[in-house]
């Protein structure tokens, strides 16, 4: 159970009561700047490292810079995402640590190489689309961008709405998680096949794509961050106010689309005002349509750093207080990143082409492979070892709990 609610409170905070009923909050520890600080720094070296060596277009060894190492990436936080958040760990809470994290990270590492690989080996020849010979990567990019869909389906799905239906048809791990990986797969496909397609398959020169490839990434990847604020930061609110089963999911799934649409205006003017002038006539009107999800990449980041790592302070204010500084600062901290990563780390850290004039990199690539570190870290290695003491100040409780059952049993 432990493992359980710890998978879960990656992106939610609170598990949503539908019918209007206060948000039943998942038991947080209690924030240590200590061990906070020291997570952020090892999610940085491990990013920074696995960059320089693997990714880095000057330093690193493979050649796979750009898309074909976030395709790599984006399959791995998928991998993640199902492991973490639809099996709720199962089968990994059988190990103990180090090892259950390193298994964790294992599997889904792997997994993130195996299916980029089949995508561009096996596929690729049938549909040239995923080919990797098309220019630029867009064969990685086009089989990646599927990770977008899945965010959008799976993660409401196996956070928001607690494994409904299937926790209450009686379905246990991992049975649970399969089904709810399976529908969630076949919704993203219809919006893949709808909007991504169309806009990034190799015949799409004769289509007409309702969305460009970045409008339709900067639009879906703020619904995400919708989900990831509401879910997170706001306790599920506003969507716990509607009362009934029905009506519940209906309004929760309607309204992050609708905030998702909002958000996805409010972070493009944010950017814009963050490259300046000169960058915004550099990179084109279709361009910019794609930092909305480059700023919501960096507020990603920080709100789960936030739920599982500073114990998604302020929890001591008003319901109404909390929610709006937990948002205010994470945003804050987005902002900062942002405009840190892609005027000093991308061009002189991470050695990124440029963009713009005094602009490089592409958030997208870099701020995931942060994530994944991060959920790979936090979620799958419990932060091992800086967190044996809360470990094992828990074991304790519940050692203490398990003596008062038995001495209070009837006999």
């Amino acid at each position: 159970m432990k493992d359980q609610q710890q998978a879960t409170t990656a992106v939610a905070a609170a598990v949503p009561t539908p019918g209007g009923a206060e948000p039943q909050t998942i038991p947080q520890p209690a924030p240590d700047a200590r061990t906070a600080g020291v997570t952020l720094l090892t999610v940085a070296a491990l990013s920074l490292a696995a960059w320089w060596l693997l990714i880095d277009p000057r330093w690193a060894v493979p050649d796979v810079y750009g898309n074909p190492a976030n395709a790599v990436i984006f399959w791995t936080l998928f991998a993640v995402v199902c492991l973490a958040f639809n099996l709720e760990l199962k089968g990994f809470d059988r190990l103990r640590q180090p090892l259950r994290g390193l298994m964790f990270a294992a599997v889904a590492i792997a997994a993130g190489i195996a299916v980029t690989a089949l995508l561009a080996l096996a596929w690729g020849p049938v549909d040239p689309s995923f080919a990797p010979e098309r220019a630029g990567g867009a064969g990685y990019f086009t089989g990646a961008v599927f990770v977008l869909f899945v965010f959008v389906t799976n993660v409401p799905a196996a956070t928001v709405f607690e494994h409904r239906p299937w926790n209450t048809l009686g379905l246990g791990q991992p049975w649970r998680g399969i089904a709810e990986i399976a529908v969630s797969t076949v919704a993203s496909l219809v919006l893949y096949a709808v909007f991504a397609l169309p806009a990034l398959a190799s015949w799409s020169e004769v289509g007409h794509p309702l969305l460009s490839a970045d409008e339709l990434i900067g639009f879906f990847y703020s619904i995400v961050v919708s989900v990831i604020v509401t879910g997170n930061l706001t306790d599920n609110w506003p969507w716990n106010v509607v009362r009934g089963r029905g009506s519940w999911f209906l309004w929760t799934a309607l309204g992050n689309v609708v905030l998702g649409a909002g958000l996805y205006f409010v972070l493009s003017g944010v950017t814009r005002l963050l490259l300046g002038a000169e960058a915004r006539a550099a990179i084109g009107s279709d361009g910019l349509s794609l930092f909305p999800a480059q700023l919501g990449v960096c507020w990603v980041f920080w709100m789960i750093f936030w739920a599982n790592c500073a114990g998604n302070w302020p929890r001591q204010f008003t319901p109404a207080g909390n929610r709006t500084l937990r948002v205010g600062v994470t945003l804050l901290l987005a902002v900062a990143t942002f405009t840190l990563y892609y005027r000093v780390l991308a061009p002189h850290v991470l050695h990124e082409p440029a963009l713009a004039p005094g602009i490089a990199g592409n958030a997208l690539g870099f701020m995931d492979l942060a994530i994944v570190w991060l959920l790979l870290f936090v979620i799958g290695g419990e932060s091992w070892p800086l967190n044996r003491k809360n470990r094992k100040n828990r074991k304790n409780r519940k050692n203490r709990k398990n003596r008062m059952n038995r001495t209070n049993r009837t006999p």
